[in-house]
């Protein structure tokens, strides 16, 4: 009966030392996320660096500066090259000459609109071509301008980036090295059994696989296809800007044919009819080949119903930014995880009870 009591009390303490560790590294903890997310992704390598002569620390730090040239470089790339592109856009945006050629559906759209309008409002006309273009020329560059700074919040507290920076390295070379250990203790403190736990991080290691290796390249290769489909319709100043924006539609179910399609649809009322709807056929038949390769990349026992994945997306965007697509599915798969886990591990009875 003593020892039941103890284990209690030791539990409650492991629970309560557990939430004030979060908390305490809590203002650095999408450092923390991002450096285990990373050091498991590239832990096979450094497994082969390593090799047999067992030298870690050298191992581990060739690990991290390969993981730069794949991972930081391209991302830094892309993120200076997009807001480059709204930048350049927003100052053409903000000139009037810039909308002045006005397509001819806008005319007849405009027409169409005063017409309905006229016997509401008592006057003629309502909505004009100089009022729309004074719209665009004063919204535009304001929300260009706003997603240039999105991109680049990050930047703007140089000391903060900069202790986050190392405490990513630090951490990243830590769970390398020590991340075998690590994985033993959260067996050995897991209030599940052996078997339940090594279930429950089965889990988090597909999921995390899952969403970067899987829904993350997916993403980007028809965001990147995207991109490229429309630069023949015109839209090569906007590459980096379109990919960025396809790569993070492209994980929820809006898919970046929400924009692309449009898009497409008002070249080809601009004068682009056949180029425009080529864009279309090939976009669509790309996005057939999609289910092939998720079958592949993402196993179908970690993949999400269509309104979790949505809801974890936009949940883990609100808390961790950009990086919240990633972090957001993995943290809802932790969720129904735990509560399968809890179930499975209940009596057959206090089940059958609570269900009838």
């Amino acid at each position: 009966m003593k020892n039941q009591s103890n284990q209690r009390v030791l539990a409650v303490a492991l629970l309560v030392i557990g939430a004030v560790a979060i908390w305490f590294v809590w203002p650095q903890i999408g450092a923390i996320v991002l450096a285990a997310l990373m050091a498991y992704l590239f832990y096979p390598l450094y497994t082969k660096l390593k090799g047999r002569k067992g030298r870690g620390g050298l191992a581990a730090f060739g690990t991290l500066m390969i993981s730069f040239l794949i991972v930081l470089l391209p991302v830094v790339f892309v993120t200076v090259s997009a807001v480059g592109q709204l930048s350049t856009f927003a100052d053409q945006a903000g000139r009037s000459q810039y909308w002045q050629d006005m397509p001819g559906f806008v005319e007849r759209a405009i027409e169409l609109t005063n017409g309905v309008l006229e016997p509401i409002t008592g006057q003629e006309p309502s909505v004009t071509e100089v009022g729309i273009v004074d719209f665009l020329r004063n919204s535009i560059p304001t929300i260009a301008r706003g997603s240039a700074q999105i991109l680049l919040g990050i930047a703007t507290s140089l000391p903060s980036l900069g202790i986050a920076f190392i405490v990513y390295i630090y951490m990243f070379i830590a769970f390398l090295t020590y991340g075998p250990k690590l994985i033993a203790k959260i067996k050995a403190v897991s209030p599940f059994s052996r078997s339940a736990t090594e279930h429950y991080l089965e889990k988090i290691g597909l999921m995390t696989n899952a969403m970067v290796k899987g829904q993350l390249i997916l993403s980007m290769i028809t965001a990147i296809f995207s991109a490229i489909l429309l630069i023949f319709l015109g839209y090569g100043h906007l590459f980096f800007i379109l990919f960025v924006l396809f790569t993070i539609l492209n994980f929820i179910p809006l898919g970046s044919g929400i924009v692309l399609v449009p898009m497409a649809i008002l070249s080809m009322v601009s004068g682009q009819f056949w180029a425009g709807l080529i864009v279309i056929i090939l976009f669509y038949a790309f996005g057939n080949l999609e289910p092939l390769w998720r079958s592949k990349l993402i196993p179908k026992k970690i993949q999400l119903p269509v309104a979790l994945m949505m809801l974890a997306t936009f949940c883990g965007i609100a808390y961790f930014g950009i990086l919240g697509i990633v972090y957001g599915p993995v943290i809802m798969i932790l969720i129904i995880t735990t509560v399968n886990l809890y179930i499975d591990a209940k009596p057959r009875s206090t089940v059958n009870a609570s269900s009838s």
